[in-house]
């Protein structure tokens, strides 16, 4: 019995929904997180917790060896028996990485505290040096569940391990003052938690199935996961580049505003991060079934429009009001990165699908991770050309805003090219442009309503803009022929109705 029965007998729109619900439970608890250390820290102490956090999940990019994405790929193409037995060959890599990982950030913490130019740094490290050792081995959880059609216990999974990390985190902040540290400790024992838990879920796909070994070899994983690897370490350059140069050059207070604004929106990654958990299996499955380019093109538009339906609204909503999302979420001392914050929200106008799902299972990786050095080569350029001459958090968002929107431009144009169409023909241009043009239209009317009715507070101003904006979008986009009745169902499908 082959895996994808799993998942044939579930939809696509469950299973994608299912992980939306998870990454957007586990954004409210990191908001959470974030609201409540930025008012009970200094800005300095903030911006150390945040370095501590940027540290750990740029430097996972490079440990982690582009093997999450890897079991998505095989587990989609073996024998459900053979599971976990791919699973333990993963683990035994995982094992090593996240070893080497933990040393490298309790033996270097001191180096990095002086690279970063923050000595409050070395101490803190030391003390989240064994969260990669705990959490590395359940990063597949959410891969192995969604090819098993289980996306549904991935939500528990997520709400467990995000609430565990707001108690532990949060509590001595707030009631025994303990400053960074309490909150790096805490976080370290919550990983510790959601290792226990993930294990044990890793265990639910093959309860009742007789294991059996598999053909799958370590050489096959690392040749799999070796241009996803060098991806992860441009990405790894691209991601932490821009945040190193802030905090190396321009301060930790500095860093900590751009650490708040400089973000993408994260329903987006939401979107994304949903889609792309259950499109890698498919195009995995697509692949050894000897699909052709035409059925990767209607599976791709059909993505592309869904995933523009629900990110063009809120990427202009969020644009438009910024100021009051960062006043809500960090307080008025913050308001400034709202600028930040619409810099980056550009990015969200292209990045609506991810590219490297169809690119890998098309044996195509060598050019996903070729646009990525090219990209991190310029940011590495164009950042350090900025802070010696013209040193500024704008100057330094552009830049790195400039360099994505290029990479995605790139890969745009090679997955036109590897499905052997144009560009034209790659995306719902027309249906694209009707969502952007309604969403900017309703998104301008409702602040102006706001300005008009006068209201100043910030929240009272997000949810007002927010009801008016989305009274004014949904008639428009009916009207334009935007049906989000028919467009959202399925969320994900590679079945036309004839």
């Amino acid at each position: 019995m082959m895996c994808g029965s799993f998942v044939a007998d579930n939809s696509r729109t469950v299973q994608a929904l299912w992980l939306v619900l998870a990454n957007i439970s586990s954004l409210c608890m990191t908001l959470v997180i974030s609201a409540i250390l930025s008012r009970y820290m200094t800005t300095v102490e903030y911006g150390t917790y945040r370095q501590v956090i940027y540290i750990y999940s740029t430097l996972l990019m490079i440990f982690s060896f582009g093997l999450p994405g890897a079991y998505s790929y095989f587990l989609a193409r073996v024998p459900v028996e053979e599971g976990q037995a791919v699973i333990r060959k993963f683990s035994v890599l995982f094992w090593g990485l996240s070893s080497v990982f933990s040393v490298t950030l309790f033996v270097g913490a001191s180096w990095i505290a002086e690279l970063l130019g923050n000595p409050l740094l070395t101490d803190n490290l030391k003390y989240f040096a064994m969260t990669p050792l705990l959490l590395m081995q359940v990063l597949c959880v959410e891969h192995v569940l969604t090819v098993y059609g289980m996306t549904h216990v991935v939500l528990v999974y997520a709400l467990l391990s995000r609430i565990l990390s707001v108690l532990c985190s949060v509590i001595p902040v707030i009631f025994f003052n303990t400053g960074v540290p309490g909150a790096i400790i805490g976080l370290t024992l919550a990983s510790f938690g959601s290792f226990l838990v993930g294990m044990r879920l890793l265990t639910l796909p093959f309860k009742d199935v007789t294991r059996r070994k598999t053909d799958l070899t370590t050489a096959d994983i690392l040749r799999f996961s070796m241009p996803v690897f060098s991806s992860s370490l441009y990405g790894f350059v691209i991601g932490s580049a821009s945040q190193f140069f802030v905090s190396r050059y321009l301060g930790v207070e500095n860093f900590a505003m751009f650490a708040n604004g400089y973000r993408e929106l994260p329903i987006a990654g939401i979107v994304i991060g949903a889609v792309a958990g259950i499109l890698l299996p498919e195009f995995s499955r697509m692949t050894k079934g000897g699909s052709d380019s035409k059925q990767y093109l209607v599976l791709w538009k059909n993505v592309v429009l869904k995933s523009a339906a629900v990110i063009y609204p809120f990427s202009l909503y969020c644009c438009i009001f910024a100021p009051e999302i960062m006043g809500v979420l960090y307080g008025t001392v913050y308001r400034e990165a709202a600028d930040l914050f619409r810099i980056v929200t550009i990015i969200n106008l292209v990045r609506i699908v991810p590219y490297g799902p169809i690119m890998f299972a098309l044996g195509k990786g060598k050019i996903f991770a070729k646009a990525h050095l090219v990209t991190a080569l310029l940011l590495l350029g164009l950042d350090f050309l900025c802070v010696t001459f013209f040193p500024s958090l704008s100057a330094i968002a552009i830049i790195a805003t400039t360099t994505t929107v290029f990479c995605l431009v790139v890969l745009m144009v090679s997955t036109a090219r590897l499905l052997n169409t144009g560009l034209s023909r790659l995306m719902p241009w027309k249906s694209m442009f009707k969502i952007l043009s309604v969403s900017t239209f309703s998104c301008f009317l409702g602040s102006c309503a706001v300005n008009l009715i006068g209201v100043t507070r910030d929240f009272p101003a997000l949810l007002s803009g927010f009801l008016i904006s989305i009274v004014i979008y949904l008639p428009l986009s009916y009207i334009a022929g935007i049906n989000y009745a028919r467009l959202l169902k399925p969320l994900v499908s590679t079945n036309q109705r004839k």
